[in-house]
């Protein structure tokens, strides 16, 4: 398990890059509350993600509530790699990498 956000982040990172999606860093001048990245599938297929601290102590602002409701089905708090991992998998139709 990795022990910060930052750390968290990265190694999703790398796990969406092994699936072939692009990690784009969302830059938040001006928007309170956006999710930290978006992950695209060629094609277009995007999936916003808002990571929170690993630990547990992490915990969601009500902007970030706001635009995971706006946001819907294409939004994702995630805590942890494994559930990132399955995340991506279920969402983008490919089998879950180990």
């Amino acid at each position: 398990m990795k022990h910060t956000e930052t750390e968290l982040e990265k190694a999703c990172c790398l796990i969406a890059r092994q699936y072939g999606l692009a990690a784009v860093k969302i830059e938040k001048v001006g928007h309170v509350g956006i999710p930290d990245r978006l992950f695209v599938k060629q094609g277009g297929r995007t999936l916003f993600v808002e990571f929170k601290r690993p630990d547990g102590k992490g915990r969601a602002t009500k902007e970030q509530y706001t635009w995971s409701e706006y946001l819907g089905e294409a939004h994702r708090f995630i805590d942890n790699t494994e559930n990132f991992n399955q995340c991506i998998a279920e969402y983008f139709g490919y089998v879950p990498k180990l």
